[in-house]
């Protein structure tokens, strides 16, 4: 053999070819499903220290992300399609961001807009769920969250205006601390 001649490797057997056909794709899944796994302190902090407002926006941005939209499509679908807004796609995220806003009762009215709360709410008690942490102490601490997003909601609203909003937000908060 000549310095300039190397020797032409054996091609691997179809057995060693499809190991590595394995090997390879299980990393790539692997690597595909490294997104960190939710855990229960940052659903805390999203549920009780994060400001409703603060909330409000990640959550919108999270909605947007999982329905490949802009913010504003997601705007416009919480004014007008909020069936939209509870998506397979936003279940599917490692944060289930899906809503259907106050479920059964008017999420908005003349003297109320419970909205964020009720998509706050949902978040919350879907995502307990999903840790595996849905007990009656922490749905309940959930349900008393979102009266005080409520109540939150209404401390901008005129006098007459705002002493309805409380009265509604008890209603509500009655309502879902008997399925807690």
């Amino acid at each position: 053999m000549s310095p300039l001649e190397l020797p032409v490797p054996a091609r691997p057997s179809s057995s060693v070819r499809a190991l590595l056909i394995v090997v390879v794709s299980l990393l790539t899944v692997s690597a595909a499903s490294c997104t960190p796994k939710p855990t229960l302190s940052e659903l805390d902090h999203k549920l009780y220290a994060a400001p409703l407002s603060s909330f409000d926006r990640w959550w919108r941005d999270e909605q947007a992300a999982a329905n490949r939209v802009s913010r504003a499509t997601i705007d416009r679908w919480l004014a007008a399609s909020p069936s939209r807004l509870d998506s397979a796609a936003a279940r599917s995220r490692p944060w289930d961001v899906s809503t259907d806003l106050c479920s059964f009762a008017p999420d908005s009215g003349p003297s109320f807009d419970f909205r964020i709360p009720c998509i706050r709410h949902d978040f919350a008690w879907r995502n307990l769920k999903r840790l595996g942490r849905s007990t009656r102490a922490r749905r309940l601490a959930a349900s008393e969250q979102f009266l005080r997003d409520m109540q939150s909601t209404c401390a901008h609203r005129s006098l007459v205006s705002r002493t309805a909003c409380r009265s509604m937000a008890a209603t509500y908060f009655q309502a879902v601390s008997v399925v807690s």
